[in-house]
């Protein structure tokens, strides 16, 4: 976390450099940054609370059977479905499935999981059909599953090979 936060901490100087030199409106950006701070804040100290309660309720039985490494395809598609279910957004989670992963689930299950939300999470349905149809959203949703679950399958050898 620290490396992320002096990598993202160091771009921003240099944006700020940029800004002065370009435009001159790097206080319009620090200002803009801490509005959408402000919006959004709520939202993740909420989605924070809501992970650490999972963290701790979920219990460790049931992610060794159902979610760890050792569960192999069953916690792949438990994932991939799983997440379909989850419609929120990256906010809440990722949170989510940081604290999944802290209980010990399996690298192919968090990773069919990721896949699966980012490709087939139902937050996304009514904006699809409403522009595409459902037809479209419909025939995605089928096609991606064997995606989510080969990406989760993909992962769970490679972490039994090289981990």
């Amino acid at each position: 976390m620290a490396q992320t936060t002096v990598v993202i901490g160091i771009a921003a100087i240099i944006l700020f450099i940029i800004n002065i030199k370009k435009t001159g409106k790097q206080f319009e950006g620090i200002k803009s940054g801490l509005n959408q701070f402000i919006k959004i804040a709520p939202v993740i100290i909420g989605a924070f609370i809501l992970a650490g309660f999972m963290e701790v309720l979920i219990p460790r039985e049931f992610v060794r059977n159902w979610l760890s490494k050792e569960a192999g395809l069953k916690g792949i598609v438990l994932g991939t479905f799983g997440s379909i279910m989850l419609a929120m957004g990256p906010y809440a989670f990722f949170p989510i499935a940081a604290s999944i992963t802290a209980s010990g689930a399996g690298l192919g299950t968090i990773t069919s999981m990721i896949t699966g939300w980012a490709l087939m999470n139902l937050s996304k349905m009514p904006y699809e059909t409403a522009f595409i149809g459902a037809e479209f959203f419909l025939k995605k949703l089928i096609i991606s599953i064997p995606f989510s679950i080969a990406a989760g399958l993909i992962a769970f050898l490679l972490e039994h090979i090289l981990l």
